[in-house]
């Protein structure tokens, strides 16, 4: 591409009326220095960014960039494909690496992570202390989680043996004979497991063996140590539940629901029910879904 793009790029920012700002903040870039180095020849413009230069400015993308009009319908739909939800895309967010799909980043197979559920950072894994293999309890967490940057999930490996007379692991550091606690002499709590569309807000805690349901908020940080009831809020330290997000009815209908299991398109269809804040008009909505799906 280079510099013949470039000039083209120039030609039809400038047959549209617009400065090096407003053409950049078009396309999708914040600064409009990108521009001016696409513009010059300095940097190259990304494929996804060339398809989306294209969709914007259909009308004239084969006068500028000698598109042929039967190419058109194929690479409007290769910009669909591009564009689509996409669970195993890392940065979701479109020129920001500030947040991450978790699921294609975890390695460690006792992190289990659904479909959709993000990270404000780069490096979940990290945020999963005293995960040990030797111990084997697993973090499962579901789809559509919303994980803010700091949460911490303590694991099993925390705990040290209590129901002696003394609590330090010398086993751990070298030199000292002491082969490890049997797994009945561990304070071991079980697998922490988060369900479906839980909102975690920065800094919060989960310690071992929590059970978090679906649709639950965490306050900002919040140390959870006991189980958490689908779509409830707790916050502080240690965590206590203080309110229902919603009546009773509105719940069971939700946990019928179960939106996250659904295929992307269905989902895209719910958006104006999931995010209308007229919860009566949502809870209808959602009854007549229910009762299609029935029949």
């Amino acid at each position: 591409m280079g510099k013949e793009l470039g000039r083209k790029v120039k030609a039809l920012r400038k047959s549209r009326g617009m400065n090096q700002q407003q053409f950049a903040e078009s396309l999708g870039y914040k600064q409009k220095s990108m521009i001016s180095k696409i513009e010059s020849g300095e940097a190259e413009m990304s494929y996804e960014k060339l398809l989306v230069l294209i969709r914007e400015y259909m009308l004239n993308a084969s006068e500028y960039l000698d598109i042929a009009p039967g190419e058109i319908e194929r690479i409007d739909q290769q910009i669909k494909e591009i564009s689509a939800p996409d669970p195993n895309r890392v940065f979701p967010i479109r020129d920001f690496e500030g947040l991450v799909n978790v699921k294609p980043t975890v390695r460690n197979p006792n992190i289990i992570v659904g479909d959709f559920t993000y990270y404000s950072g780069n490096n979940f894994e990290a945020q999963v202390t005293h995960h040990y293999d030797f111990i084997g309890d697993k973090l499962i967490i579901g789809k559509f989680c919303q994980i803010g940057k700091g949460v911490e999930f303590v694991m099993n490996g925390a705990n040290h043996q209590m129901n002696a007379a003394s609590t330090f692991p010398f086993y751990v550091f070298r030199g000292w004979e002491m082969d490890p606690p049997k797994q009945e002499d561990l304070p071991l709590k079980g697998d922490t497991v988060i369900g479906n569309d839980v909102w975690i807000g920065e800094g919060a805690t989960i310690l071992p063996g929590v059970h978090i349901g679906d649709g639950a908020i965490i306050g900002k940080n919040a140390v959870v140590g006991s189980d958490v009831p689908a779509y409830h809020v707790v916050v502080g330290n240690p965590a206590k539940v203080i309110r229902a997000r919603f009546d009773e009815e509105m719940i069971g209908l939700l946990e019928r629901l179960k939106w996250w299991d659904l295929p992307v398109e269905e989902v895209q269809t719910l958006i104006p029910t999931l995010t209308d804040s007229n919860l009566d008009r949502a809870k209808e909505r959602i009854k007549e879904i229910l009762k299609t799906k029935r029949t």
